[in-house]
């Protein structure tokens, strides 16, 4: 999977999940691109969304996302934290191409 954001927020009882996956590229970073958005709480069923834009639609997404408390981490750290991830993003976005 590409990718294009992972984002993880915990503080207080707050402990959550966002991030972008670039379902199809235009070959530019200005084309329109395909990503599914993916967010919930570490844990529970992740929601979907279907984002038609650019990387810069992407980009500005996860700037509010820093503003609310998430930190950029990598896949790996995120496994580390919440190894069920994977599984449960797998499903969860295949079911959102589906509905694309």
């Amino acid at each position: 999977m590409n990718y294009e954001h992972i984002g993880w927020c915990r503080e207080g009882t707050s402990d959550k999940v966002w991030g972008a996956i670039c379902l199809s590229h235009s070959g530019t970073s200005y084309g329109d691109n395909k990503y599914v958005t993916f967010w919930g709480r570490r844990g529970k069923k992740l929601q979907t969304k279907i984002v038609e834009g650019n990387n810069w639609t992407i980009n500005l997404m996860f700037i509010k996302k820093q503003d609310k408390g998430y930190v950029s981490v990598d896949i790996k750290r995120l496994n580390e934290v919440y190894p069920e991830f994977q599984q449960d993003l797998e499903k969860t976005a295949f079911w959102a191409t589906l509905r694309a």
